[in-house]
């Protein structure tokens, strides 16, 4: 069996299974979760979702930095626990060791009536809005609040940050984001549905029992229609969803780190946004890691260290310097 179909059947034992199965895989396969300090869970931010909020472990003097985590999952699975076992959970504990509040969000998947966009993207709005309401009374600081996405999460997020989450929600209050952070997130949808891989998981789809291909139809799921037989269509809902084209000189400082071997996401999309950033004058940094797949498959220890500080050391680099307590 090639590798692409080797990683193809990977991904689709996460889309066939419950979410506890992809629970259980995820926890197997990845590094312990994060265990210490506050936690408070399942607070409701807008009917019918909810989020975490993981405080800092130890407390610096002032307002609070928040950084928003959006989890992965192919806009299909996925859920804000992942962020206990993940790839970048130590960043995550060494952030609130620095006195920063996590705040970990669900937001609407694709199902079998109805595609995950606009809705992932006005419930990241929402979760962002609600964050700014309840700032106040929780002691958060409105200058330091930043975006972290992995994946699909990453993807929100850069829609989030770059087209304003007011695109979105428009009764979210106005703030300033602070950064943004991309972990190997797709930035031009058509890259992802015109890519090797996908074409390989047509093939494979002919292949299986319409009674499981319905179920895992990942065009219909993400676009809500057949994109092969509406293709104005399908052009126009890439555009629209596509992070890469809401670029302009006024976004978030962004860092971008992705795997030269990753299958899911084509690694020139994010060289092309780093070009694109650094075309316009917008503060950025980039780190590819040669050898390594998405999840940071391959990566070395070193290598995998090597991540957690860069992302570190750029959220905290870009706390607002009138409420940093240094």
């Amino acid at each position: 069996m090639t590798p692409p179909r080797k990683r193809l059947l990977w991904l689709l034992s996460f889309l066939i299974g419950t979410p506890l199965i992809w629970f259980v895989a995820v926890v197997w396969v990845t590094d312990p979760p994060i265990i210490t300090g506050e936690v408070i869970r399942d607070i409701p931010y807008k009917p019918g979702l909810t989020l975490d909020i993981y405080a800092p472990t130890v407390r610096t003097e002032g307002p609070v930095p928040v950084v928003v985590f959006i989890h992965g999952g192919a806009w299909i699975v996925g859920m804000k626990e992942s962020i206990n076992f993940n790839r970048v959970n130590g960043s995550i504990n060494a952030l609130r060791q620095a006195g920063y509040s996590i705040i970990s969000i669900d937001y609407t998947l694709a199902s079998s009536d109805r595609p995950p966009f606009p809705a992932c993207l006005e419930d990241a709005a929402d979760a962002l809005a609600w964050v700014v309401r309840e700032a106040p009374s929780r002691g958060w600081d409105l200058e330091n609040i930043g975006l972290f996405g992995e994946s699909a999460g990453a993807h929100i997020a850069m829609m989030l940050a770059y087209a304003g989450p007011e695109s979105f929600a428009p009764d979210c209050p106005d703030f300033p984001i602070r950064y943004v952070v991309d972990i190997y997130g797709p930035n031009q949808l058509e890259g992802i549905y015109s890519m090797p891989m996908a074409e390989t998981y047509h093939a494979f789809m002919e292949e299986l029992p319409t009674s499981i291909s319905s179920r895992i139809d990942l065009r219909n799921a993400i676009f809500g229609f057949n994109p092969e037989q509406d293709t104005l269509r399908a052009q126009r809902y890439m555009e629209l969803y596509s992070p890469y084209l809401y670029v302009h000189p006024g976004v978030p400082p962004t860092l971008i780190i992705q795997g030269d071997q990753d299958h899911l996401v084509p690694v020139v999309q994010s060289t092309a946004l780093h070009e694109r950033l650094d075309s316009l004058g917008v503060e950025n940094e980039i780190l590819i890691l040669a050898g390594v797949d998405h999840g940071f498959i391959g990566a070395t220890s070193e290598e995998k260290e090597k991540i957690q500080h860069m992302i570190v050391s750029f959220i905290t680099s870009h706390r607002h310097p009138l409420t940093d307590p240094k």
